[in-house]
């Protein structure tokens, strides 16, 4: 499955929605909007995470994506180490959302947050 032409064509690149992108297509995609979703849980959130990083545990996403309708809007999931990301965006895809993107582990998005900022 690709995303949108628009995001395609600056990457030269198609997304598929399993396994990890590249920090620079995830850091593109939040600065053009998409929620970055952290899906680990509230401690480990606690504990230190992301800017403007939204945290639904692995075991709410389902739920909380019934109060999504737009199932074209792109999200970028994070977790510790990138296995639960990957969890998350098969769940996304289950419920009918399409542009979920595995950021994959939150600690290669932080080495390269400063390089796209």
């Amino acid at each position: 499955m690709t995303y949108p032409n628009s995001l395609a064509s600056t990457t030269n690149t198609p997304l598929q929605l399993a396994g990890v992108q590249s920090t620079d297509i995830c850091w593109q995609l939040v600065k053009q909007g998409a929620p970055l979703i952290d899906v680990r849980n509230p401690e480990e959130f606690a504990a230190g995470h992301l800017p403007n990083a939204i945290n639904v545990p692995l075991t709410e996403l389902s739920q909380w994506l019934v109060n999504h309708k737009s199932k074209q809007q792109q999200f970028v999931v994070y977790c510790g180490a990138g296995i639960r990301a990957q969890k998350g965006c098969d769940i996304f895809e289950a419920e009918g959302f399409s542009c979920a993107v595995n950021a994959g582990a939150m600690k290669d998005l932080l080495c390269c947050e400063s390089l796209n900022a």
